[in-house]
């Protein structure tokens, strides 16, 4: 990543010094929330018994990181129902890609 040239104005100094903080600290909640989620869905690969607590903690953090906004709200509500549908049903559950429709040829 190219450096930023230096900042005269200190506004614009403390500006630079909280966008590199929120930068570290939401880089390191999103790489443990895909941890969790690799966790996860190990566990639901494995049908491990510790899969509903590992899910249970995945939800928490993910509501977590939509408090602090790190996380899109829509983003996560889908996480959440996509992944409780699969954990709730099992490997049956898993999403199956949409049909596209077959286009007849014009004449």
């Amino acid at each position: 990543m190219a450096k930023a040239p230096v900042k005269k104005n200190s506004s614009a100094i403390k500006r630079t010094k909280q966008s590199a903080t929120r930068h570290a600290r939401n880089a390191s909640i999103l790489s443990s929330l895909k941890t969790q989620e690799k966790k996860v869905m190990k566990a639901l690969e494995a049908e491990s018994t510790e899969l509903k607590e590992l899910f249970r903690n995945f939800v928490s953090m993910l509501d977590k990181a939509v408090k602090k906004s790190v996380v899109p709200k829509n983003r996560a509500a889908r996480k959440k129902s996509v992944l409780n549908k699969r954990v709730a049903g099992g490997k049956s559950a898993v999403p199956k890609p949409a049909a596209k429709k077959s286009k007849s040829a014009k004449k």
